[in-house]
């Protein structure tokens, strides 16, 4: 799925200003069918006021966004995909998650249990050991939101 990203700034007469308009800078290859969008990455210890420097770099993938700061990013499993131990599998991330299921079916497996998320749907995720499951047979596409937060480090 294509993502458009709209990024505002301010610049050096203090107005707001539209940085960057159009699709995000490109996907990291990490290897697997599953497809990721970078929006953004906000990095406290690095910080960019005007947004002049994209913090999105399609050759690298961080997993988990940077100690107290943030990502956003647009995800598209294949239909069919199943976790495995290598894609990405069963794993924690020490972040609170706010995803929004945009398109597709997806399983959210737990260590008790799993729910089945439909478009529209939300979830909080606290740094729990989980994995992903697509249940049917049309891809699923999410906006995931990765904070990482002293709660959960």
């Amino acid at each position: 799925m294509a993502t458009r990203r709209v990024v505002t700034g301010t610049n050096a007469e203090g107005k707001s200003y539209f940085v960057h308009d159009g699709p995000t800078p490109g996907t990291p290859n990490r290897g697997g069918p599953v497809v990721i969008n970078e929006i953004w990455i906000d990095n406290p210890a690095d910080p960019d006021p005007t947004a002049s420097r994209d913090p999105v770099d399609p050759e690298v993938f961080h997993r988990d966004p940077p100690v107290n700061g943030s990502a956003i990013r647009v995800v598209t499993w294949p239909a069919g995909f199943k976790a495995s131990d290598n894609d990405p599998g069963w794993h924690t991330t020490d972040t609170i998650d706010y995803g929004v299921v945009l398109s597709g079916e997806m399983e959210l497996l737990v260590d008790e249990g799993s729910v089945v998320l439909q478009p529209g749907d939300v979830f909080v995720q606290r740094a729990v050991n989980h994995a992903w499951r697509v249940p049917g047979d049309e891809p699923c596409t999410m906006a995931v939101i990765m904070i990482s937060s002293p709660n959960y480090q």
